[in-house]
């Protein structure tokens, strides 16, 4: 006689493809099975997944770590997984979706409800913090996905902070988002919070501007709570200000924080940052940050301290350009006045005459 199972909660559950019950387990010793059936469950849990070791893998198993060496040589040598070693420790172990062997053609037939469809999983590999401007490609979890990662009680408590921040619940878009920048790119849920306040804060609440914010900050490598608040403050002031001035809806580049820091040596009050910064999109039509400095210095160079004083460079600049011109007119007129004077023109006839007469005033000058 048979006999029915079924969970109550059916969104709790790790997959397990068929091709490992049906051509792996029964032949696996018993240790070996369970340690990869726990590390399937970690691909579900990656912030679980990263704060695992060797040493702490062995202890929920009960078994030595030598037994999970063990374990891990024995799924690498059939294609199930691989991983890196370093120093006695592991930094990443990979599963693979699908074994590269022949045992698992027996069981593709059956495996369509339980096979994990990612290409590949890393366990233990913790988001580097780095300046690198590369990216993990944005996914989209599916249903089934997305109510597996919210199992993870990082995530969960995620969520529900944001959720208190909406005042609702988080829709389709904020899960997502909130899923990659946990699951792919390594946020921390305080993070994830810092990220919808300062967006909140701001009067937006959209998932493309949040989006912006924790784009802007992986690129520059933020990954903690203090590090997102120094960047938010200082674009709150000097940069802010020149963001606004340019019409810029991005947060600055590092390149272009360099070149403002440096404008701190005049002193100028932020009228006058302002109107260096109109000045620039006037003449230049675009926004260029170099032509700004140049601005600046050469009202540096004028002792400018107001904006009275910038208008009175330009009425400076004004009489010069006059000066100038008028000059240049009068050298133009005094180089040419020779050149404008009438020449007189002679005849053939003159010309004999003329020779004659110089002909008659060397003779006489010899006799």
């Amino acid at each position: 006689m048979g006999f029915t199972i079924a969970a109550e909660d059916a969104l709790a559950v790790t997959q397990v493809p068929n091709w490992f019950i049906c051509n792996y387990m029964p032949t696996a010793e018993g240790h070996f099975v369970k340690i990869y059936l726990y590390l399937l469950m970690l691909c579900q849990h990656p912030l679980r997944a990263a704060e695992q070791s060797v040493s702490s893998l062995a202890d929920c198993m009960e078994c030595t770590e030598n037994d999970v060496f063990r374990a891990l040589r024995f799924w690498k040598k059939e294609n199930l997984l691989d991983f890196e070693e370093k120093d006695g420790e592991i930094s990443s172990i990979v599963l693979t979706a699908q074994p590269d062997t022949s045992k698992a053609d027996n069981a593709a037939a059956d495996s369509s409800a339980a096979i994990i469809k990612p290409e590949v999983t890393a366990i233990f590999r913790q988001p580097p913090k780095t300046n690198k401007t590369v990216l993990p490609n944005k996914q989209t979890y599916t249903p089934l996905q997305a109510e597996a990662l919210k199992n993870d009680i990082e995530i969960e408590q995620a969520i529900s902070s944001v959720e208190q921040l909406l005042g609702s619940t988080v829709s389709i878009q904020h899960l997502q988002l909130i899923l990659y920048f946990m699951c792919d790119i390594g946020f921390s849920k305080e993070l994830i919070l810092a990220m919808y306040q300062i967006a909140l804060k701001k009067g937006k609440d959209s998932p493309s501007y949040i989006e912006a914010i924790g784009i802007s900050w992986a690129k520059q490598g933020i990954r903690t709570v203090s590090e997102a608040k120094e960047e938010a403050s200082a674009f709150s002031g000097r940069y802010s200000l020149v963001s606004k001035a340019l019409g810029i809806q991005r947060s600055l580049t590092p390149f272009e924080r360099a070149i403002i820091d440096e404008w701190d040596k005049y002193s100028f009050s932020d009228a006058i940052i302002t109107e260096a910064c109109k000045r620039s999109v006037l003449k230049t039509g675009a926004i260029n940050f170099s032509y700004i400095s140049g601005i600046l210095e050469n009202w540096a160079k004028h002792n400018v301290i107001s904006l009275s004083d910038i208008e009175q460079c330009d009425e400076d600049f004004k009489r010069q350009k006059k000066a100038n011109k008028a000059k240049r007119s009068t050298h133009t007129t005094a180089k040419n006045q020779f050149q404008n004077f009438p020449q007189r023109t002679y005849s053939n006839e003159e010309f004999d005459n003329l020779e004659k007469q110089l002909l008659r005033s060397v003779h006489m000058e010899k006799g």
